[in-house]
């Protein structure tokens, strides 16, 4: 089930005036009202986690992939 972030519009409580997190389905509404003040709420994009690229020329050697880098024209090379 995901997760979505919510901010206070205005001055909230403590538990929405710096955001909160809320776990719904993908079919629930968005949450316009905060669930403990009831003051208005609006859906902000979700902070990106930290750590490794997913996609890191490490990782892809460790899990057995190679990475192709487009040269132009139509040619690849592999990337060391």
């Amino acid at each position: 089930m995901p997760v979505y972030c919510y901010k206070a519009i205005s001055a909230g409580c403590p538990h929405c005036r710096g955001g909160f997190e809320q776990m719904q389905t993908m079919k629930d509404a968005p949450l316009t009202h905060c669930p403990q003040c009831g003051r208005p709420v609006r859906k902000i994009p979700a902070p990106v986690s930290g750590g490794a690229p997913v996609l890191s020329n490490a990782r892809l050697r460790d899990h057995g992939f190679t990475k192709l880098v487009n040269k132009g024209g139509g040619a690849f090379e592999k990337e060391t």
